[in-house]
């Protein structure tokens, strides 16, 4: 499915008059490409930043590659918490897109979905395994669901603008668990960042190449899971040493307890990704008014709960 559209498509997806989507191209409250012939194209993820500023809905979202509107929503945040928990259990993975694509549109933060509903869902899932109560394939099924999910999420993100500054983040060398680092990415592409996950289980050598090569004024690190934590330390010092100066260092996950934080220099612990997306758009902000050089290596507010 194409991630562009033509305005005959979006007014039979709104079911509005192709006539009004050209005149909100014309106001400048939807941006728009122009084909080599001419013709208005307009990203999904523009589209959909439109359709939340103007609180609008999109009747017929499968004619944009999107899953149907539910019939029935639930009454409650509570309920949709708990109806994406059951679902992702089930391995329902359209009723899954459903839910995340309401509560999108219905204005609920990237950094809030991945919070309170995905973190949420996956958590109680590894609680019901390690009680006997849940099974292995449902949590490695429940990964890959919510990949497709955030994979979904990032089609109705806008596209990044190339003077953003970089941002870019990983999981260090035995840590195989992708979803933390696929998270923080939305999130800070959803701060005004121009976001890349390198990806996970990856050796410190390409990391340092990696910042060496893309220079990002932000790098994270998502750690769920240190074989050596000793190692860890070591290698995470000398990254530390050779770019914290210039380079704000983001870390979080669940394997960074007290003790190895003390061990370590930031400039933002992120015990979720609400936090993760208050420390962005503090920099962010620093960074447009040229005093990003504050966040970096111990000169920031270590955000944490």
């Amino acid at each position: 499915m194409s991630d562009s559209f033509s305005p005959k498509q979006i007014a039979r997806a709104l079911e509005v008059s192709e006539s009004s989507v050209k005149r909100w191209c014309d106001r400048g409250l939807i941006e728009f490409q122009k084909t080599a012939g001419g013709h208005r194209r307009v990203l999904l993820g523009e589209l959909v930043r439109f359709l939340k500023d103007q609180r609008k809905s999109i009747v017929r979202p499968q004619l944009l590659g999107l899953p149907a509107v539910r019939e029935a929503q639930p009454a409650s945040y509570t309920r949709s918490a708990e109806l994406f928990t059951e679902s992702l259990i089930a391995g329902d993975l359209d009723l899954c897109r459903q839910i995340i694509l309401d509560l999108f549109l219905s204005e609920f933060s990237v950094s809030k979905i991945c919070d309170e509903f995905i973190a949420s869902a996956m958590e109680v899932i590894g609680e019901r395994w390690e009680c006997g109560d849940g099974e292995v394939f449902q949590e490695r099924r429940g990964c890959e669901i919510v990949l497709v999910v955030l994979h979904e999420l990032r089609r109705l993100l806008p596209p990044a603008a190339a003077e953003r500054p970089v941002a870019i983040g990983a999981t260090v060398e035995g840590d195989y668990y992708g979803l933390g680092t696929s998270m923080a990415e939305l999130v800070l592409l959803d701060s005004g960042w121009n976001a890349a996950s390198l990806g996970s289980n990856l050796p410190y050598e390409t990391l340092a190449s990696a910042i060496r090569q893309h220079r990002p004024r932000l790098f994270w690190l998502s750690c769920s899971h240190l074989p050596n934590r000793e190692q860890f330390l070591a290698n995470y010092a000398m990254l530390h040493e050779e770019f914290g100066l210039d380079v704000a260092f983001v870390v979080g996950g669940r394997e960074l307890d007290d003790s190895l934080r003390r061990q370590m220099q930031y400039a933002a612990y992120c015990d979720n990704m609400q936090h993760l997306e208050a420390f962005a758009r503090t920099a962010l902000s620093l960074s447009r008014t040229g005093n990003s050089d504050s966040l970096v290596a111990g000169g920031s507010p270590q955000i944490s709960s």
